[in-house]
Parts: structure tokens; sequence; C-alpha cells
């Protein structure tokens, strides 16, 4: 990975903005994936863990409003607003067969099996689609005691594009006392936000290319500290 590191510091305001680009290849991700027996080659492919780009920006704002005294002061005064907005391109789609084409079939491990690729591989909107991010009918099984020609990992799924806001109130009562109240908005904007869709063919016609789950929608929660 090629990481890339910016951040500031003003009186006020704080930020740091960090942009990552990277590529991860392997022959298998996890120790339950088989390998092709017969040409382990030709199951390198892109790391289901692979983000190709990942874009980090967080930030600390005290609000500049003016300083008052007494009463007005403790209602007015010490708010701040916080943040991490994260932008990242998706994960690679593990794309298999349980149907055993390949004449290698286990039931403990993921399989080698993977069908052929008849078209050019092209993602749609899932809202639009059904929940379907890709064209099943872009697959098919391969010839019986063949892997199919599709690569082991297939890019790539949806990505992210995430907001986690913060707002801060710090109450002094005295000089070694205080309070701080925060109201935190995780995915703030409630944005949709896709994980990879099935990826395995013998789930067809009514899972495979389909996505099945989300990240978490907009979550709100609020805290009270006492400090002394």
């Amino acid at each position: 990975p090629l990481p890339l590191q910016v951040h500031s510091k003003a009186r006020s305001l704080g930020w740091l903005a960090v942009y990552t680009f990277s590529k991860s290849i392997d022959n298998a991700s996890t120790f339950e994936e088989i390998l092709n027996p017969f040409d382990p080659r030709a199951d390198r492919a892109l790391s289901l863990f692979d983000a190709r780009h990942r874009f980090v920006f967080s930030y600390m704002w005290e609000l500049p409003v003016p300083k008052y005294a007494g009463g007005k002061g403790k209602v007015l005064d010490g708010w701040a607003v916080s943040g991490i907005t994260t932008f990242q391109s998706g994960f690679p789609i593990r794309i298999i067969s349980n149907n055993d084409r390949e004449l290698m079939n286990s039931f403990d491990f993921n399989l080698p099996g993977r069908p052929d690729l008849v078209a050019p591989f092209t993602t749609q909107d899932p809202r639009t689609n059904g929940l379907f991010y890709f064209n099943p009918a872009l697959f098919a099984d391969p010839a019986l005691g063949s892997l199919g020609n599709v690569p082991r990992t297939i890019c790539c799924g949806p990505g992210i594009s995430n907001f986690d806001i913060a707002i801060h109130k710090l109450t002094p009562v005295t000089e070694r006392v205080g309070t701080e109240f925060r109201a935190e908005f995780f995915n703030a904007f409630n944005h949709t936000q896709f994980l990879n869709p099935d990826g395995n063919i013998s789930d067809a016609p009514f899972y495979f290319g389909r996505v099945l789950h989300t990240r978490d929608p907009r979550l709100i929660q609020f805290a009270f500290k006492l400090n002394f």
C-alpha cells in the first residue's frame, strides 16, 4: 500500500486526511480455499480484502462562537463538531460454484469450482435491478470435469461512502469539575451501503448476483460524562 497523509491544526480546527492506494494478490485469502490441484497458478487473483482506493478524513472543529460569562456561557460556550468521513472502493467478489462440475467436491472447505464468464463483466445499480448487482446471465456452468474461466475473484463489489459525525459540549462547573455531552451520528446521512453480492452460481436464479446484506443504517447515540 502507498499511503499519503496530510494533517493540519489551527487554533480551533484540526484535521487529518489519509489516502491509500494498494493492490493485494494471492492464491487464497483464507485457509479454507481449495486450490486447483492441477494448476495452482490459475487461482492467482485479487485478494478478497483488496481495497484499491481508500480515503479517510477526520476533523475536530471548536465552533467559533463568542465567549460569554456566567450562565449564558455555560449554555453557549464549549460546542465542537468532529467526524470521520470514509470513501473506499469495493472489495473483490468471490465467484464460486458448488455444482461440482470440476469433480473435486468437498463439504469442509470452499470449493475450487468456478463458472464460465460468457460476456464482459459489468455491474449495475441494485436499487433499480431487483437488488442484483450484476446480471447472473453473464455466467454459466462449465463443461463437466473442468473449471470455469472466471478468475477466483472479480472486481469489484459496492464501495463505502460513510459519514460519522459527533457534536460535543464541554461545560466547566468548577475549576476541577466539568461535564461533557456528546451526540454521535454513525452513517449520519443514512446512506444505503451494500455489501458484496452473492457470488455462488449454485444459488441461481434467486440469489446469485443479488445483494443480500447492507452495512448499518444511521445509528444515533447520546452520552453524558462527569469529569473530576
